[in-house]
């Protein structure tokens, strides 16, 4: 253990420096997504919490490059079902070790309620950020949480009473936590089904009511802008099937009032 923490402080600048790099290039590849981001949080593991996993982990660590975790960067969404759009997009521009990536909410029973967050471990170029003081058998690591702002507050809030308490948690405290998370998992579903229903209610209609406003030969003439009907059919995945419905009738309305 003496030998890798040493190694760390070594190379402390080098992972900070990984980590602040890596948090402003993922800011800046999802700003221009039709995403929800709250916040996207970088940090570098300080020497205490390297050594309190080295020491739990029982002489599973040989190297740095097998600690995953010293780069962290959470990525949190305001709602659950952009976890999985977030995941594709990173998918899409980094290599992941899949072998060490874990989705946590695959890893509960049905009948169970905890920790749900997914974690990606993508793999870098060593020189990618000029991260050439860092020894040759590390192979340049990133571990990347993707969670709601629900999740967010319960993990942080449990792992903070979980560290103030160093005798250990009983199982009605731990039953307790269980409890919330269930209480915040279906507010979380209900974030969402609100979301879809404002959107159905007020998007689509909206059109619909703004080209009824307009002219008989200002519709007319709508209709042969460019990317008019693109506009729609690009929002069209994002509603529910109430909303496609309407959007539907709404298409069906326009070609009615060409003629």
């Amino acid at each position: 253990m003496n030998n890798l923490v040493a190694k760390y402080e070594e190379n402390y600048v080098s992972y900070q420096k990984l980590t602040t790099q890596f948090q402003s290039m993922l800011s800046l590849l999802l700003q221009n997504q039709p995403l929800h981001i709250h916040s996207i949080i970088g940090r570098t593991k300080n020497k205490a919490s390297l050594e309190n996993k080295i020491l739990q982990a029982n002489d599973k660590y040989n190297r740095l490059s097998d600690i995953t975790d010293i780069c962290g960067i959470r990525v949190i969404t305001y709602y659950e079902d952009e976890i999985d759009k977030i995941s594709d997009f990173i998918r899409s521009h980094f290599s992941i070790d899949e072998e060490n990536s874990v989705d946590k909410r695959k890893k509960l029973s049905p009948d169970r309620f905890g920790y749900l967050s997914l974690h990606l471990i993508v793999n870098l170029p060593l020189n990618k950020f000029g991260l050439g003081s860092v020894a040759s058998d590390h192979t340049c690591k990133i571990e990347i949480q993707i969670r709601s702002i629900l999740q967010h507050a319960w993990a942080e809030i449990e792992h903070d009473l979980e560290y103030k308490n160093p005798a250990g948690t009983s199982d009605e405290t731990r039953r307790r936590f269980c409890r919330l998370a269930s209480v915040l998992e279906f507010a979380d579903r209900e974030f969402k089904d609100i979301r879809n229903s404002i959107e159905e209610k007020t998007t689509v209609p909206t059109l619909y009511r703004e080209y009824k406003k307009e002219p008989k030969s200002i519709r007319s003439f709508k209709l042969i802008q460019p990317g008019f009907f693109e506009k729609l059919l690009i929002q069209f995945p994002n509603y529910g099937w109430a909303a496609c419905a309407s959007l539907i009738f709404f298409m069906f309305s326009i070609l009615i009032n060409m003629y």
